[in-house]
């Protein structure tokens, strides 16, 4: 019987990590590439930069972006046997220290907020480039700040709590030594 429920739960967290993808990789970008033209070309706002550097630059962004997104989420997945899904069912059951999460508490975040930034340039509008990944940034680090990092600590205790001193935020770092 237990395994039966094993089993239930991994088709949740694969179906989980495959809508979390379709959402974040597809349909959010396309909505904030038609809001940000709409807005570069409403106000007039400047190219980036010439064609087909934006292109490289873009290529850039993706290839660091995705690397990092996806290591998470392999990270989270094997692991952590969860998914970046917050819910009761997919939500991760062990506390990920090592892989991504050695260098961020957010690696996700880092690679989506490189994506973003990639999609800008290959796009070459300052608005996504600039007003939807600050846009996206400041939500995120409020839903982080406010829920997230809260529920991790009543889950995971004194070992999330440690976890928070040695390692940053977002941006990847070499994890803080114990003095």
């Amino acid at each position: 019987m237990k395994e039966k429920g094993e089993k239930a739960r991994n088709r949740k967290r694969i179906a989980a990590l495959i809508g979390g993808g379709i959402l974040f990789v597809v349909i959010l970008p396309i909505i904030c590439i038609y809001v940000s033209q709409l807005i570069d070309s409403w106000f007039g706002f400047p190219k980036l930069i010439p064609m087909p550097f934006n292109f490289v630059i873009a290529a850039i962004f993706f290839a660091v972006g995705f690397f990092w997104a996806i290591w998470s989420n392999v990270n989270l997945f094997r692991k952590g046997e969860g998914t970046p899904v917050p819910t009761s069912e997919t939500q991760t059951r062990k506390l990920v220290l090592n892989g991504a999460y050695k260098y961020t508490r957010n690696p996700m975040m880092f690679g989506y907020l490189l994506i973003l930034i990639g999609l800008g340039f290959l796009f070459n509008s300052l608005f996504l480039t600039l007003g939807i990944t600050s846009i996206y940034t400041v939500g995120l680090v409020a839903f982080i700040k406010l829920w997230e990092e809260k529920n991790l600590e009543k889950r995971f205790g004194k070992s999330y709590i440690e976890y928070k001193k040695k390692v940053s935020f977002m941006i990847p770092m070499p994890p803080k030594r114990k003095k």
